[in-house]
């Protein structure tokens, strides 16, 4: 999985002493104020084509179990002269605590990583068209164990967006119903007009506590972005409402970070393990550090998946297999769920979650190790964005 350089963006730019261009790790940057955005921000730096996306979950979850939850944030909208449009920003919320969620309407948009339950606000509706000057929601998308339900806007408002400048969001989310506000962008990204409804969709969400993500898309800005290296945006004063929970510890494996040619040809970095099958005789390790397992009630590994989705046996015999610190193997097969996400119009990937044994986890350094059967080997499986995830008492 690699990817490219992302060349920063000069006006504005970011703050002093970054180099011109970034790759992953170096691509989510914390920002100084600037004649448009008056306090520190984060800037996205998307360099992944066809079709990429950088996804920041918070950790913290959201519950809006028999209430209406509130989630604000402000940002600039990423939005670029282009088809499309070729980048542009999402909220999503997902049950489990995955990474990059994504939906798939066509081959090619977006194929992307399929939550099993969780919704999507995808802001890529540019309105007028053109030169972006104002924005909605494009879709809602509600998924319920991997099958994707579209829900467009029906005549609701736009609101003016410029390149560079914040708007602020407002989601309402219930398990009924999902409302949208936005204001127009602000000229210092202090001061907002009051938000305009733009959005509202009736749900039946089968989950009440999830995860929230800010996720940035890149559609293909060196193809329809005049040449564009890569899709940026910027976020800040993001919070949501309702109670803090603190019965979890999360640890993450590194990237790989693998010097790897992109799909265009540009020097990049593979971020992903890629998994040898059983045949091979090898296997694949990702470390966690600094592990505490005190008081662990339950505990998984959340993982995105690529498999080849054809020219092997059926999915159904697809089979990943991992062990944590040389313990014994455990199975995973695919849920008919996910079966059916990959057999539609996926490009291969999918996100996953996989049960541990707390018994087998260990304080300090531990790690996980992956092959797989009956995948075919001509395109070995990947896995990335890899987070043990632990439940405390």
């Amino acid at each position: 999985m690699p990817i490219g350089p992302a060349t920063l963006p000069t006006s504005p730019g970011c703050r002093a002493g970054l180099p011109a261009v970034v790759y992953p790790d170096q691509d989510a940057l914390i920002c100084d104020p600037n004649a448009s955005i008056a306090s520190k921000h984060l800037l996205v730096a998307v360099a992944a084509q066809n079709y990429g996306q950088n996804s920041y979950r918070i950790r913290q979850p959201f519950d809006f179990a028999g209430r209406v939850g509130t989630i604000v944030f402000d940002a600039d909208s990423g939005l670029v002269p282009g088809i499309g449009p070729p980048g542009w920003i999402a909220l999503d919320i997902t049950e489990d605590p995955v990474g990059v969620p994504s939906f798939q309407i066509l081959i090619n948009e977006e194929g992307g990583s399929l939550p099993n339950n969780g919704f999507e606000l995808q802001f890529n509706n540019a309105c007028a068209g053109g030169e972006p000057k104002q924005l909605t929601v494009g879709k809602l998308h509600v998924f319920q164990n991997y099958v994707d339900t579209q829900l467009s806007p029906m005549n609701m408002p736009c609101v003016s967006i410029q390149l560079g400048y914040m708007n602020r969001y407002q989601v309402l989310v219930s398990q009924q119903q999902i409302q949208v506000f936005m204001t127009p962008f602000s000229a210092d990204g202090t001061h907002f007009d009051a938000p305009e409804l733009v959005f509202s969709g009736t749900v039946d969400l089968p989950f009440t506590r999830g995860y929230v993500h800010l996720t940035t898309h890149n559609h293909a800005t060196i193809k329809y972005a005049m040449g564009m290296d890569a899709a940026f945006s910027r976020w800040g004063n993001i919070g949501f409402d309702g109670p803090i929970f603190a019965n979890w510890r999360e640890y993450d494996a590194p990237d790989t970070l693998t010097p790897k040619a992109d799909a265009q040809g540009r020097a990049g970095y593979n971020i992903g393990y890629v998994v040898p099958d059983v045949s091979k005789g090898t296997t694949v390790t990702a470390p966690f550090s600094g592990v505490d397992p005190t008081g662990a009630a339950s505990a998984r590994i959340s993982l995105t998946a690529w498999y080849l989705n054809s020219g092997g046996g059926p999915l159904s015999m697809y089979t990943l297999s991992y062990r944590l610190n040389g313990n014994t193997w455990h199975n995973r097969l695919f849920s008919p769920g996910e079966i059916s996400a990959l057999g539609g119009t996926s490009l291969g990937t999918i996100d996953q979650m996989l049960d541990v044994l707390v018994s087998e986890l260990v304080a300090g350094s531990n790690t996980v190790e992956f092959t797989t059967t009956n995948v075919p080997t001509s395109y070995p499986a990947v896995v990335q964005n890899v987070t043990l995830v632990v439940a405390t008492q």
